[in-house]
This record gives C-alpha cells, structure tokens and sequence, in this order.
C-alpha cells in the first residue's frame, strides 16, 4: 500500500509542481469499479499450468489534460486488487499507464488506448508491458462510466526464480470515473 501511496502522490506532485499556466489545463481523476481478469501461466517441468478468472475492484487515479478539443492526454495508475492489506505475494496487478489518448467522438461518446508498464505481486515480483482501450460515456462535466479491455505480459529476469513462463492477464474493466 506504500508504494500506491508513493506513486499517487509522485503523479499529484507533478500536477502541483507545473507552471500556474500550465497546471490550469491539468484535471485529476478517481475511479472505481469492477474487472473480469483472466490469468494464464503455462509453467514450466517444475510446474504446472496456471488457468484462472478472479472478479476484482479496480481503482484507478490519475491526471488528464486536453490537448485540443477533440483528444486529450492522461496518465494514471490502474491497479487491480487482491489483496488489499498485503503487498508481497498478494496477486495483485498495479499499471501505470504511462500515455492514455482519448478521442472526443461527439459530446457523449470518447475511445482511449493506452500503453503502460505493470507489476504483478506474486513470490518474486513481475514486471511487463500493458496496453488497452476503452470507451467513454458523459454523465455529467465530471462524471463519465468507462469500458476498457487490457492486456498486460510480465515476466521475471532473475536467475534463481520459481521456473515459470511469462505471466498474461487480460480483463475488462466497467468503472465510473470522477474529474476535478
């Protein structure tokens, strides 16, 4: 859990620390809601296949900034909870997506993609790649519900590790998601 606390407030002390012109175009955002994750490992000699579907909350923050009237760029951290009160082999999945492009279709309707790197919390840490899409709908100027569909392939580099092949997750997400 520190290490979330360190990370938000790392991407919150960029927001404060950008110029006073600058900062006024940058937004934060919270969200929340709920992933069907789908985690695959086909192991190795030693070990035997992983299979598995988990139901999990997903919370997600960030800062977002438009770059014209029709896209904007966000950056965030996504994380995808087993545990909550255990960081070491607890099974969840934290991503920061490093570049998010939303583009404005009409008032209402929005589509992302992101690219990003993730960790999965597992014995010995995993660290890969994500990615993703989504579509956006307008509640309200703050409010908006998302729909995304994410991939992330992690792997370890260290020599003595449980032998194991590359970790895959995928899920879809449907969260709400609060601009200020």
């Amino acid at each position: 859990m520190a290490m979330v606390k360190q990370a938000l407030l790392g991407v919150m002390a960029l927001g404060i620390t950008l110029p006073t012109a600058a900062s006024e175009a940058w937004n934060f955002y919270v969200g929340l809601g709920g992933s069907v994750q789908y985690y695959e490992n086909s192991g190795r000699e030693f070990n035997p296949p992983i299979e598995e579907y988990n139901v999990l909350p997903n919370l997600q923050a960030g800062i977002t900034r438009p770059i014209n009237e029709r896209w904007s760029l966000s950056t965030g951290l996504e994380l995808l909870a087993h545990d909550l009160t255990s960081w070491g082999n607890s099974g969840n999945v934290l991503n920061w997506r490093v570049g998010e492009l939303t583009y404005q279709i009409n008032d209402k309707w929005a589509t992302s993609f992101y690219g990003g790197i993730g960790r999965f919390y597992r014995n010995n840490p995993a660290y890969g790649y994500d990615f993703g899409v989504g579509v956006i709908y307008q509640l309200s100027p703050s409010w908006v519900v998302s729909t995304e569909l994410s991939y992330l392939g992690t792997d370890t580099s260290i020599n003595n590790d449980v032998p194991f092949k590359r970790d895959k997750f995928a899920w879809g997400t449907v969260s709400f998601k609060y601009r200020f």
